[in-house]
């Protein structure tokens, strides 16, 4: 299991998508002013909004990428 703080150096990139791997941008919703990540495969449903921060969406992405692993272990 990997540290937090391992991830500290990444907070300015996105990561993988927990369901098909590809990688996954974060940006700012104009109409909410908050962020959101969506996974750009056209099969792929994963999607994550609402967040404060740009980090926090990275984060909140990470946790999701971290526990979808957790359930097909």
């Amino acid at each position: 299991m990997r540290r937090r703080d391992e991830h500290a150096v990444d907070t300015r990139w996105g990561w993988c998508c927990p369901r098909c791997d590809e990688d996954v941008p974060v940006s700012r919703d104009p109409h909410s002013q908050t962020f959101r990540w969506e996974c750009q495969t056209d099969d792929c449903p994963a999607v994550g909004f609402g967040f404060s921060s740009r980090r926090r969406a990275r984060l909140g992405l990470l946790e999701y990428r971290e526990a979808f692993q957790r359930i097909y272990r």
